[in-house]
């Protein structure tokens, strides 16, 4: 088990976040973390590598209490928080200093992904933009080949180049023994990277399943107009305009083939975070065989 978590509770001050919050990591993928603003995603990330305490409940990373922050498991642990200090050394002063921290790093690798995110790497962090000092960063989490990769919004400060070299990076195979929990707004830039998602709401993980059993029970896509509709009816989770045309996620019948004659065939993150905060209840309970807490929230 790479990550459990059971009947936890956390807030700040008077204000509870989380309510009997219970989750399952049992093998490597990319997750993402999506939820409302102020719906605690970087807080999650925060208590698993033992920066918070949980107020009650129990959490375990790889077989430890993160909040020991033994020397075994940080080494076996990366964040890379959405906002940080870079001391002003190079990248290469930095995996000199830092590298040795973490036993499967490597510099070779290193080197690679600043090739390929086109950061400098004997420029200083003080003379990069916020762009390049976000690769560098990311550049260096993943060179680190931690078991558990933590991520809040690595995407931002990226341009629309930054962000397609970034998937690019993640897809690489060295990176399959790895868990990477990364919490996003992003949606579209992550959707092709994706192995799970997590959707966190109202102090609890509402929704837990992967990217593959989405795309079998779910349908999305464009129609062109309302008259395109009435073929799923029945089953039409959320609809809204774009245009002269209307977006849609539906269910499949007996999920098998497209309610529609055409489009929606991959899982639009987007429209599918737009359907579960805006019209929770009815969305959460046509995805309930794909969610079963009692069973462990994980589905692998």
């Amino acid at each position: 088990m790479m990550i459990s978590i059971d009947e936890m509770q956390f807030g700040y001050g008077r204000h509870l976040l989380y309510q009997g919050f219970a989750a399952r990591v049992e093998q490597p993928g990319i997750y993402g973390l999506f939820g409302r603003n102020g719906s605690g995603k970087s807080t999650l990330l925060k208590l698993l590598c033992g920066l918070l305490t949980p107020w009650a409940g129990h959490i375990e990373v790889l077989g430890r209490n993160p909040r020991e922050r033994a020397a075994d498991l940080l080494a076996a642990i990366y964040i890379v928080p959405e906002e940080f200090h870079l001391p002003n050394l190079t990248c290469a002063q930095l995996a000199a200093t830092q590298g040795v921290f973490y036993p499967r790093f490597s510099s070779d690798l290193l080197n690679q992904y600043l090739v390929e995110l086109e950061v400098p790497a004997q420029a200083r962090f003080e003379s990069m933009s916020l762009g390049q000092k976000k690769k560098a960063a990311i550049a260096f989490a993943l060179a680190t080949g931690t078991p558990l990769l933590l991520m809040d919004e690595p995407t931002n400060g990226l341009d629309i180049v930054g962000r397609a070299q970034f998937r690019k990076l993640m897809q690489r195979p060295e990176h399959a023994h790895r868990a990477v929990l990364i919490s996003t707004h992003q949606a579209h830039d992550l959707e092709s990277i994706l192995s799970h998602i997590w959707f966190i709401d109202q102090g609890r993980l509402a929704l837990a399943a992967r990217m593959d059993d989405l795309a079998r029970l779910l349908h999305m896509g464009v129609a062109a107009d309302a008259s395109a509709l009435p073929a799923v009816q029945g089953a039409l989770l959320y609809q809204e305009r774009i245009g002269q045309h209307l977006a849609y996620v539906a269910l499949r019948e007996n999920g098998g083939a497209d309610p529609l004659a055409s489009g929606g065939g991959a899982v639009q993150l987007e429209l599918l975070y737009k359907a579960l905060s805006l019209n929770r209840d009815q969305v959460l309970a046509a995805l309930a065989p794909l969610h079963r807490p009692s069973e462990a929230v994980e589905l692998a």
